[in-house]
């Protein structure tokens, strides 16, 4: 079985898709390229670190690590029992960049702002509090 055959199952199997949802899947060439990336993309730990807190009312706090898997979910126990969700929505569109970084060959600690924080603009600006995270990647088969 080739490679790209064995990265199809394993999408079948983990996606739970039908033959012709398959089918449709392999007709895309992105589909294809992005398969061939699942390796690498999988074997990558993003992480959020707090750099900045003030007024938070999730508690975060200069430190905090907020690890996210290389496909885009958290990784319980590598995570504050509470994580804001309006931090989550900022978080959610530079570990999409990051992503693509990664989908076109690129190191995604080479992106210029990694820096992203909560919709809260904090005391100085009208809101209450404000956590601002910078975002790095390391993938772990490269230890």
């Amino acid at each position: 079985m080739s490679e790209m055959e064995m990265l199809l199952e394993m999408a079948r199997v983990h996606l739970n898709f039908t033959q012709e949802e398959m089918e449709e899947l392999k007709a895309n060439p992105r589909n294809l390229e992005v398969l061939q990336k699942m390796p690498e993309l999988l074997s990558t730990v993003f992480t959020a670190e707090v750099i900045s807190a003030s007024g938070c009312v999730c508690l975060h706090q200069v430190g905090q690590k907020i690890n996210i898997c290389g496909d885009g979910s958290l990784i319980a126990g590598q995570c504050p029992d509470k994580v804001c969700i309006y931090l989550l929505q900022a978080l959610s569109m530079i570990i999409f960049s990051s992503q693509e970084f990664l989908y076109a060959g690129l190191d995604p600690n080479q992106m210029k702002f990694k820096e992203v924080g909560c919709l809260d603009t904090g005391l100085k600006c009208g809101g209450i509090g404000n956590v601002i995270v910078a975002v790095s990647s390391k993938n772990q088969n490269a230890e």
